[in-house]
């Protein structure tokens, strides 16, 4: 009788735990419910800027892969206010860090046929083109930075419009920054009056470069010169990652502290290299390090860890080394975060 009871016990435990296992839901950690965190939380300040568009179109992405259409009502409510005018879009003092902010308006339009939008964001891609006759764009710094502000509107303006202007302007800026700002080792400087390896510059480089490759055609004169910087700037910093898949503040500076925008974005652009047949699969490794260092950083109620502060462009190593480190809730680096988070999530499927 005893033996039976035993028997009969084991059997409903193990009946109890395989019901556990099929129906528990995905680990904290995973990538989706890590952006599920982020995009909850951010923009706290939908401000027209680079920083909200990236969370905005990111939880876009969100809403595509996981069909919850919730995480699209904050991109359609915060764009709102600047679709009606009670925002100004495009206002002064103009910089290409707060135009950019439209690039988030060309995926609403994707993902709802929101004509207003797309509107909205050529009339922004309009406003940068130059006339110089450098035939980039206005209201550039010659920071890395830009490789990113320029890339990301410029890029699906050209997708969507056909007009070859803006990726003539997209594949000059992109390929005369790299010839100034990329070093003979793959890495970029952050500026002329910068010259130091600045983490998050690094990530604007690398992550423009990334854009331009993902929206525009595989005809684009520029593609093989811009995969080509692309690659370069990638296997300079895979041996610069260090041993929790984080990248530093200054990204080859053993004593720099690690540092989440520069670790999410480059995670970002490789899954993305990966996913999108650019890299080798060689580097996943380096890829799933790089998403374990970010998944470290953000906390369970999606405040982040180890962001570096707003920075600019100054001549010496120690502005960079000894920029203020955000610890608590950011726009920036939850926003950084979830673009990591969803291009694993994208790269896994």
């Amino acid at each position: 009788m005893t033996r039976l009871l035993t028997f009969a016990l084991a059997v409903v435990l193990s009946v109890t735990f395989s019901a556990a296992q099929t129906t528990s839901p995905a680990p904290p950690t995973s990538p989706l419910n890590i952006a599920r965190i982020l995009a909850a939380r951010y923009p706290e300040s939908p401000i027209m800027s680079y920083i909200p568009a990236v969370a905005w179109s990111s939880s876009l992405r969100l809403a595509q892969l996981t069909g919850e259409e919730k995480w699209k009502d904050k991109p359609r409510r915060d764009i709102a206010a600047f679709l009606s005018g009670g925002k100004p879009a495009i206002a002064a003092p103009y910089a290409l860090t707060s135009l950019a902010g439209h690039f988030a308006f060309v995926d609403l339009a994707a993902a709802d046929g929101n004509k207003e939008a797309a509107a909205f964001a050529r009339k922004a891609a309009d406003f940068i083109l130059d006339d110089a006759a450098d035939g980039t764009v206005k209201f550039r710094r010659n920071w890395t930075d830009d490789m990113f502000m320029s890339s990301t509107l410029l890029s699906r303006v050209t997708r969507d419009t056909q007009d070859e202007r803006y990726s003539r302007a997209l594949g000059q800026l992109l390929t005369t920054y790299a010839e100034k700002l990329q070093r003979q080792d793959g890495i970029f400087m952050h500026a002329i009056e910068g010259p130091h390896a600045w983490g998050r510059g690094n990530g604007f480089a690398l992550l423009g470069l990334a854009e331009a490759l993902t929206h525009l055609p595989q005809a684009w004169p520029d593609r093989p010169r811009v995969l080509a910087i692309y690659r370069k700037h990638v296997n300079a910093l895979v041996p610069l990652q260090s041993d929790d898949g984080a990248w530093r503040q200054v990204v080859d500076e053993p004593t720099s502290y690690r540092e989440l925008t520069v670790t999410a974005m480059t995670t970002a652009a490789m899954a993305r290299g990966l996913r999108l047949g650019w890299l080798d699969p060689s580097v996943r490794p380096v890829v799933d390090r790089g998403w374990a260092a970010v998944a470290a950083r953000v906390n369970p109620d999606g405040t982040v860890r180890d962001v570096c502060s707003g920075t600019g462009a100054q001549a010496t190593r120690e502005y960079y080394m000894t920029r203020p480190v955000v610890n608590g809730p950011d726009d920036r680096g939850g926003a950084m975060a979830l673009l990591a988070a969803i291009e694993i999530a994208e790269l896994t499927r």
